[in-house]
């Protein structure tokens, strides 16, 4: 193994202090719930009673099942053009599994509040027929099983990774599948209620885990004998994802103008209402024509190119969640028997913002110790 210079260690030691930074602000949001409780903290309410922190929970949950196909194509399907550091990308992986775990978490209110307990004992009651105690049996498996990819990866035990990747992958594929299900059985929510709404959440996480690869691979600046093999082969899979969603979005604006009519409605009061300017900036020009443009401008081959289409498809993923996720609960239910459409508002409060901060910084925490203590070079 490599010894790290001192340049090296100052650097380490530099990002984990940042880590840590990112991590306290979430401290703010923490004191809201703990001195004025979760009610008065959050902007959620009972029209739209899932705010920014189940957002954040869905996009990192997306970001962990997106990286675990990206090691798994590399260490178990044996494509070599998506080796970028297995080690790194696993324990990334995990690291966004538990900062979505902790934005979950104070979404309940934390230890504050009872819903925690609730939740504990609903789970514990085994009602499996619902959705959330499917997707929470999924994840009970999948976290330790990714902690498990981790350190057999840092062993390079290459058989028992092989097993343990083709579990967690396809764990991790079923579960995240299973959470957007938690929507999708909704009928009162017509933008939730469909087969398209967990495919984008599938294409949404297999581009961020791209995306998040390619950043890893412009970051770091090492020079790894396949980077520009990695960065041609991830940045066309990117692509591909992005001209999938596209026809996804066109088609589903299609085909939602026929029969009751009621979709249609409800995607056209969300897109020329309170979140058009999401919708349409972030969504559509920042998360899919600027990465198309520099992906064809860097031919798949320029790192710096593709790490700024990752960067803003990674973006655009995120608003893309929270338009469907808030967007599906801003229509009300009553108006579906009035003329005309009524919709609830948010907005997002400092608390929850914070939080949502403080979730990215656990994870970062996560990855800068593993990183430091870890035996994590010499994967080959």
């Amino acid at each position: 193994m490599q010894k790290c210079t001192i340049f090296e260690k100052i650097r380490n030691n530099n990002h984990i202090a940042i880590a840590f930074l990112v991590f306290a602000i979430g401290l703010y949001g923490i004191a809201q719930v703990f001195f004025h409780g979760q009610e008065h903290s959050y902007g959620v309410s009972r029209e739209v009673p899932f705010g920014l922190l189940l957002v954040g929970y869905a996009f990192f949950v997306g970001i962990s099942v997106g990286l675990s196909v990206v090691a798994t194509l590399s260490h178990v399907f044996k494509f070599e053009a998506y080796h970028v550091r297995s080690r790194h990308i696993a324990l990334l992986s995990f690291a966004s599994l538990i900062g979505a775990f902790f934005l979950i978490f104070w979404e309940l209110g934390g230890p504050f509040e009872l819903q925690i307990f609730r939740f504990i004992q609903y789970y514990m009651n085994l009602e499996v027929t619902s959705p959330i105690w499917w997707m929470s049996t999924f994840y009970v498996f999948e976290t330790p099983l990714l902690a498990l990819e981790v350190y057999l990866l840092i062993r390079g035990d290459k058989k028992s990774t092989f097993y343990a990747g083709i579990v967690g992958f396809i764990l991790g594929i079923v579960a995240y599948s299973t959470l957007s299900m938690v929507f999708a059985v909704n009928a009162a929510k017509p933008i939730w209620n469909s087969s398209q709404f967990t495919i984008s959440f599938m294409l949404g996480a297999l581009i961020c885990g791209g995306g998040v690869a390619i950043l890893l691979i412009f970051l770091r600046k090492d020079k790894e004998a396949n980077r520009e093999e990695s960065v041609n082969a991830i940045s066309k899979m990117i692509f591909f994802l992005l001209i999938v969603s596209t026809f996804l979005y066109i088609w589903t604006k299609i085909i939602s103008s026929y029969g009751d009519g009621l979709l249609a409605e409800s995607l056209v009061a969300v897109a020329e209402g309170p979140l058009s300017f999401n919708h349409y900036f972030f969504e559509l020009f920042i998360g899919l024509l600027v990465p198309f443009v520099l992906l064809i401008l860097g031919k798949f081959k320029s790192l710096p190119m593709a790490a700024a289409a990752s960067l803003f498809a990674i973006i655009g993923v995120f608003f893309s969640r929270y338009d469907t996720i808030i967007g599906g609960q801003l229509i009300k239910v009553e108006s579906t028997f009035l003329p005309e459409l009524e919709l609830s508002s948010y907005s997002p409060t400092l608390a929850e913002i914070t939080i949502l901060i403080s979730g990215a910084g656990l994870a970062m925490i996560i990855y800068e110790l593993g990183h430091k203590y870890l035996p994590m070079h010499e994967e080959r």
